[in-house]
């Protein structure tokens, strides 16, 4: 009897071994991706995603990580129409992976958070509707774009309250015993996005709303004034943000994008219980900034006097923020599968030893390497989100126009120029210009 049981328990763990083989391919994968995106060649990049996706190293699990992808990648390629599809997509799988949270979430006491469907961080969904904004500017359709610039407000400030059942429910599921106060949600002070709101501003004026253009342009002052944790910069002048809600005083919008959004590492704690001959190991993600070399972006029309492009949002900030909400249920998420492997592994060990105390031993070697193997941090995140929004508004007479976009570091030494033209037609309502430097 005892050979079967063992048998069992070494096949278990070779299948678990494999599922963390497989992680690992998709984080190399993920740095792969993030060295092409910096390279500024989006087709070179979406040939290389496409390759990744023949080769499976994007499983139907990464579904959503790979639709994020796709969105910036088409996005910035200027394939607008497609970039949506693909982040339209993307906010159904988030939705609808989170109407089954408790049922995942549960299954992740036994099962790495690595095997089961990615459903995206909250600033993950919060931020592919700016994009999905920027998309509908760019086609013209500025009611659509409205609608999903309110949904950048909308979901923050549902972020708070968003999981409550989730934790609830895996307090009454969660039997391990241990510390059962550890369930709980994060806090976080961020309400507002003024993104979202430099955005809703700026189309609820060039849609005839005057009185929501007002609304939306308090609401931005507030993301500035009562959020100094993430908007610790120096915001763009109360004058400037005025013209916002003045539509016949501007029919350009430059939108430049810098840096990166926070990577996922691994944080490892190891513990080892002597009495019990038990090894436990926790591995837990963590969000790293990228630190960008962009100080200053710049924009010179015509080759005319350089105007500022103004920080708006560091977008990396408010991720690090917005994570402190789901960052807890992933902790005791880990503590309790820690627990619940090494208990099994230990109970497994202790009846095949009563059979054949070599064995035993074997066993226990084994299923100690394969913890220090299999116990991985679920690092999966959207690679290509830039970390930083900068923004400002133009108006342009009829015609072509050459524009350089520059971006200058701390030091006021000129990094990048990106080149463009536009046309501004005389019925032009809004152009929107877009650049991103992403070192």
């Amino acid at each position: 009897m005892f050979q079967i049981k063992g048998s069992y328990y070494f096949l278990l763990l070779a299948i678990l071994f494999l599922g963390s083989c497989a992680a690992y391919m998709l984080d190399s994968a993920q740095t792969d991706l993030r060295s092409s995106f910096a390279k500024g060649d989006f087709q070179e990049t979406a040939n290389l995603l496409s390759d990744f996706e023949k080769k499976e190293v994007y499983e139907n699990k990464d579904r959503v990580l790979l639709l994020l992808e796709q969105g910036t990648i088409n996005h910035f390629a200027g394939n607008y129409k497609e970039s949506n599809s693909y982040f339209e997509s993307a906010e159904y799988e988030i939705e609808d992976l989170f109407t089954k949270s408790i049922t995942r979430a549960i299954q992740s006491f036994v099962i790495n958070d690595n095997k089961l469907a990615y459903d995206g961080e909250d600033y993950e969904d919060i931020y592919l509707n700016v994009f999905k904004t920027l998309n509908y500017i760019h086609l013209d359709d500025l009611e659509g774009a409205l609608v999903e610039a309110r949904r950048v407000s909308y979901k923050l400030g549902e972020l708070n309250t968003k999981y409550n059942g989730l934790v609830e429910a895996l307090a009454k599921a969660d039997t391990s015993g241990v510390d059962p106060d550890k369930w709980k949600t994060g806090e976080t002070n961020i309400q507002n996005s003024a993104m979202g709101h430099y955005l809703s501003t700026i189309l609820f004026a060039k849609t005839g709303k005057p009185d929501d253009a007002r609304i939306s342009y308090n609401n931005l002052l507030k993301s500035y004034s009562d959020q100094p944790s993430v908007y610790n910069f120096k915001a763009p002048a109360s004058q400037e943000l005025m013209m916002l809600t003045e539509p016949g005083s501007y029919n350009v919008l430059v939108s430049a994008f810098t840096g990166r959004s926070p990577i996922k590492e691994q944080n490892d704690i190891r513990f080892y219980w002597e009495p019990t001959d038990s090894y436990f190991k926790f591995s837990l993600p963590g969000l790293v900034p990228f630190d960008s070399e962009v100080g200053t972006v710049k924009i010179v029309v015509n080759s005319q006097f350089p105007q500022e492009v103004s920080l708006i949002e560091n977008m990396d900030l408010v991720a690090q923020e917005v994570y402190k909400v789901k960052e807890p249920i992933i902790y005791a998420r880990s503590l309790v599968r820690s627990a619940i492997k090494t208990l099994a592994s230990d109970q497994a060990r202790n009846r095949i030893s009563e059979e054949n105390e070599a064995l035993g031993s074997l066993f226990n070697i084994v299923g100690k390497l394969a913890t220090e193997a299999t116990e991985k941090a679920d690092l999966r995140s959207w690679q290509t989100m830039p970390g930083k929004a900068h923004a400002t508004i133009l108006n342009l007479p009829e015609g072509e126009h050459f524009i350089e976009i520059q971006y200058f570091n701390n030091y006021g030494n000129l990094l990048f120029t990106d080149l463009q033209t536009i046309m501004v037609s005389e019925q032009e309502n809004l152009e929107l210009i877009e650049s991103i430097y992403w070192n």
